[in-house]
């Protein structure tokens, strides 16, 4: 409203009478009107919750929107607390300006800070739990990518060990080659023995002893290939286990990290609402 709306409170209190019911009806918040003289109010329609229980003739408050109003001509916009009326809420008033340019009353919109109250609350709830759970976000990261290097080498270690267990290879065949040699060696001296007869009594002990020994390092170097290749597939289902695990472990990193981002647009969007929550 302007200096072109009705120039008295007279006038203007018998339009509002008519208007402001209706104008009421279009807000699609809760909202009270009252119009006052330079003394007290004349005129008021409290909202469906937000009701101040003023009466015709109260005086206007020696503090606040109305009163700045009428001592500045300009529209004052301010929050008014509890202990002025019994509840909160967001006053808009704008003077009323006579013929004569002199100020004759104040028009008053009041606003309930409950939908305010409440999506303040809500931003600070989501503000609050968004940094809670990027916190936790960050953390979770953190000790993914610590798994992910500790999983990263244990695979190396595992691969190192694999390849000195193929060194071993070559024990073995040289064990093998042994063995046989020894073999033949005790078969031939058995041979020999028997050839010398009486003479070769003691030869043939020895060849037998030979022959058994021989017979001893080739049983253990199978025994001893049977471990090897036991250990080389459980180390190779290890390394398949962890680079599983690193590959799930790099998921999660990522994951967290998606989390995290997201969690830093919610506490942006807290902040909008918590914005929003003041122009209400």
């Amino acid at each position: 409203m302007n200096n072109q709306n009705p120039s008295n409170v007279n006038e203007l209190l018998e339009s509002l009478k008519l208007t402001l019911p209706l104008v009421q009806k279009l807000f699609p918040i809760d909202v009270m009107f009252a119009l006052s003289n330079t003394e007290s109010f004349v005129y008021y329609l409290p909202g469906n919750e937000i009701d101040i229980k003023i009466q015709e003739g109260t005086p206007i408050p020696q503090k606040g929107g109305i009163r700045k109003a009428l001592e500045t001509g300009e529209a004052v916009s301010a929050n008014v607390p509890k202990e002025v009326y019994g509840l909160p809420f967001k006053s808009s008033s704008l003077p009323v300006i006579g013929e004569d340019g002199s100020i004759e009353g104040v028009l008053t919109m009041g606003i309930s800070l409950k939908n305010q109250e409440t999506l303040s609350s809500a931003a600070n709830a989501l503000a609050t739990t968004s940094e809670e759970i990027n916190t936790t976000s960050e953390e979770i990261a953190e000790t993914a990518s610590e798994l992910a290097n500790t999983i990263s080498d244990l695979k190396i270690l595992g691969q190192k060990v694999v390849q000195e267990l193929h060194k071993t290879d070559e024990i073995l065949d040289f064990i093998k080659k042994v063995a046989d040699n020894s073999n033949l060696l005790g078969l031939n001296a058995a041979i020999e023995a028997a050839r010398a007869a009486e003479h070769g009594r003691g030869f043939g002990v020895v060849a037998q002893e030979i022959r058994k020994m021989s017979v001893s390092s080739a049983s253990s170097a199978k025994e001893i290939e049977e471990i090897l290749l036991k250990i080389k597939n459980n180390i190779t289902l290890i390394d398949q286990t962890l680079y599983e695990c690193l590959s799930q472990s790099e998921r999660q990193a990522a994951a967290t990290e998606e989390i995290s981002a997201t969690m830093n647009q919610l506490a942006a969007s807290a902040v909008e609402i918590e914005k929003i929550a003041r122009l209400i």
